[in-house]
Order: C-alpha cells, then structure tokens, then sequence
C-alpha cells in the first residue's frame, strides 16, 4: 500500500459520513506523551481506497500524530493503528509499538465499510509524453460532445495550441506564438464570446518586469481568439492591464494594474469589432474578488478558491464550508506595494516591495458536484529523498439545505506525479479526464499528460 500522510480534509468534510467501523473515540490519544507518529498495519486489502478510513486518518492528523502506511518508512517510537479482518468483523486497536500499552481496541463488523475511489472515465489510462520545448500550463476542452475526436486548447508560456485527442497520440491542429517577451501562462478559458457558431478562447498571459530598486511587478495582457474548423484565429486586440475569463459561458473582465498595485471590480465584458470592452459591474457574483477565484455553483451560492483551499459561499459572503487541498506550485503575478515594507534586525535590513499572488487551481462545477484535486504528493529533497505519494483528483459535494455541515468528498483518481491542471473532455457517448503532470514540483509547465 502507498503511504498516505496528512488526510486533513477528510476531518472537515466526512464528519458526519463515517461507517460504524471507523467511527471511533479517540479520547484516550490525548493520555498519549510519546512521539506522535502512528504507524498502520493491516491486512485489509484496498484500505489506502477506504474514504472512511482515510476520513479517521485524517481525525489522527489533525489531532498532531504523523501517520506512517508504508513499511520502510515506520516509525520504532510512536503507536501502532492495526486494522486486522477476522472471519466476518474487524479488529481494530491503537497501542504502543512495543506493545505494552493499549489505547483503544474494538471488533466491529466489517460489512459495508469499504467505499472505493470511483472511476468516471469511460477511457482506458494512457500516459502520453510532450515534446521537450512544450510545456503546458492550462488545458481547456471544447464542449462538442458529437464529435468522434475531443478537440483541446493548451496555454503554455510561449504558445496557444489547438489540438485533438486521437487513439494514442494529441494532434496538434495549429498553434499561435504569443508574441509577448518573456511571457508566461496565467489562464485559460473558453465561452462564447459573439454570435456565430464558433467558440472563443480566452487567454491571459503575464510578463514580470524589475523597477530599479523598487522591486517586480507582472504586466498582464489579454486576448481572445477563435476556435474553427480551421485553426486559431485573433478574436479580438490584445488587451493590457486586464485579465479576463468565461464564467458560466460569459466573459467579465478584471482591471489588474499590478504597477500601480490596483486590482479592481469585477466586470460584464463583451466583444465589440474586435476589441474588448468592459462594462457595467456585475451584481450577481461578488465583485472584489478576484476573476480567477471564482465559481459559481447555483443562483445564490459560489465557490472561492485559493492556493490550498476552497470555500463555498453565500451573498453575504459568509464561508458556510471550507475544503483544505493543499498548497500548489501553481503561476503567480507580483502586485507592487506602494507602502513598502522594512524588515530589520541587528544584522540586516531589506525592503518588502511587491506582493505575489497565486492563481488558484483548477475547479469544474458539473451537475451540482465540484471537481479539483488535492495536493498529497510531496516533493523530493536534494540528496535526501525522493518525491512520494499521490496527488489525487476529487469530486465534492454538499447537502444543499444544510451546506454547513461540509463537503462531502469521493476520491477518483491517485496520480503518481505533481498535477498541474486538467479538464474533462467528451467524445461521442465517452468520457474522459485529461490531466496534465509533471515530475517536478515547480512551475515549469507538464512533462506528461495523462488520460483516464
């Protein structure tokens, strides 16, 4: 079995949704004044699959303990959670390793417990690697669910590129530079923009400039181009000091004037003889937050989403559930600070003179159920380890007439590498996720891509 560590979220999510088998009184751990460490033994098969063992894990995790599920990585100090099937029951006991104190045992009945990751691809897995000069940070897939190849639009730092999923390779359709100086990925998204047939692409891109001796700021520039039958086409001019994004297929824009350290309200936008033009305010969504963060999930409730979480929210904006993910190593922007800030000690003394902003990760809201992932994986350190364990792919949901007792969350998919962004593509009556991934944990864009 992997070694699964830190569960956190399960705590806040399932705290209600727990099998008999696994809700258990963990009173007695605070006796316990070893080293917190919790090594797990059991012959259980698939119980690294179980959410609602992972969901007491993470009751553990949160009460301090580090919980240890690969052998070579146990601990001789600590405790032992042993989870062994006998005949029809399970016996369950948290004690010493040397086994000389117990703090909990029970044998209860196994049946039902076992809930497993659910599959929603209709796709065998197939792991595709890209080009070394393609690295993509976002993956955007079209909405045309009768065609026999799933068309898919990848941002990367330097180009937009239109492509198809094919049997066992992506086809690349066609591909725009994005003409900007040492430009990097901020977002992508596709709607509809005017009134023909064809769907429109909204990219943002970012370029990090230096003040002399006032620090960085990142210029952000927009545009919108056109998906047809043929190719890519400039939609609209490109646009400065504005981000911009389809949300429930409309376009709003945000004014990001990161020089100035100014992000405004967001904003109805529209496409007008090529150009696009910012309009009124919206009232529907809440305007000062900022455009990447938001997903709308019914007439009256949102989703703000950032670097390690996620919260449902209301018009009053009161967060009534929140979803810890962890932290990615997702783009950011540097917002200048017109007051700068001095750190000083006996030693030294430098200044603070920018801001860095993440760009949330990626969030799909389908038939009432949000789909993301979790960061699980943990990266490597020089000299000492390797990276390990999984990020993983979620749908959560919640009961819509009492959002407050949480999210409840059902795995779908572990990822043997650190996830950067994905979508969910239809072909014909099929379905599939595409995922992009890297072995690394940092920005440089996906070394591989990988389909469900």
């Amino acid at each position: 079995m992997k070694r699964v560590l830190v569960f956190v979220a399960f705590l806040l999510t399932l705290p209600n949704a727990f099998a008999e088998s696994y809700n258990l009184p963990l009173d007695s751990l605070s006796e316990w004044t070893g080293k917190k460490t919790i090594n797990v033994v059991s012959n259980v098969p698939d119980l690294d699959k179980d959410t609602e063992f992972l969901a007491l894990l993470g009751r553990l995790s949160v009460k301090g303990f580090d919980v240890n599920f690969d052998h070579s990585g146990f601990s001789d100090e600590g405790l032992v959670l042993e989870v062994l099937e006998v005949q029809d029951k399970l016996a369950i006991s948290i004690k010493s390793v040397d086994s000389q104190r117990y703090l909990f045992s029970t044998l209860v009945d196994q049946a039902g417990h076992a809930t497993p990751f659910t599959d929603t691809s209709t796709f065998p897995q197939r792991i595709l690697p890209l080009p070394l000069d393609f690295k993509p940070k976002r993956v955007a897939a079209l909405s045309m669910s009768a065609r026999e190849d799933g068309r898919l639009v990848f941002l990367s730092d330097a180009k937009l590129v239109l492509g198809s999923l094919k049997a066992d390779n992506i086809h690349i359709i066609d591909e725009l530079q994005s003409n900007i100086k040492d430009s990097k990925a901020i977002y992508l998204s596709i709607g509809q923009a005017d009134s023909d047939p064809n769907l429109e692409v909204a990219v943002v891109w970012g370029q990090d400039r230096d003040i002399s001796g006032k620090g960085q700021y990142t210029k952000i520039y927009s545009q919108l181009f056109e998906i047809s039958e043929k190719g890519l086409g400039e939609e609209s001019e490109r646009k400065e000091d504005v981000a911009i994004r389809f949300i429930d297929d409309e376009l709003y824009a945000q004014r990001y004037e990161l020089l100035n350290g100014d992000i405004g309200k967001l904003m109805a936008a529209s496409l007008k003889k090529g150009r696009i033009s910012v309009g009124e305010e919206v009232s529907s969504l809440p305007a000062d937050r900022e455009i990447f963060s938001i997903f709308p999930v019914g007439d009256s409730e949102w989703i703000n989403v950032a670097e390690s979480y996620l919260e449902l929210q209301t018009p009053g904006r009161d967060s009534v559930a929140r979803l810890e993910l962890g932290k990615v190593s997702s783009p950011k922007v540097a917002k200048r600070l017109m007051d700068r800030k001095i750190i000083s000690s006996p030693d030294y003394a430098y200044s603070v003179n920018e801001q860095y902003l993440s760009i949330p990760r990626q969030v799909l809201v389908e038939g009432g159920k949000i789909i993301t992932f979790m960061r699980k994986r943990r990266p490597a350190f020089v000299g000492l380890s390797s990276a390990s364990g999984s990020d993983i792919i979620v749908s959560a949901s919640w009961e819509s007439n009492s959002p407050s007792t949480g999210f409840s969350v059902t795995p779908i998919r572990e990822i043997d590498s650190f996830l950067i962004d994905f979508s969910h593509v239809k072909i014909g009556d099929k379905s599939a996720l595409v995922v992009l991934t890297n072995e690394e944990n940092s920005s440089q864009g996906a070394s591989h891509i990988y389909i469900y």
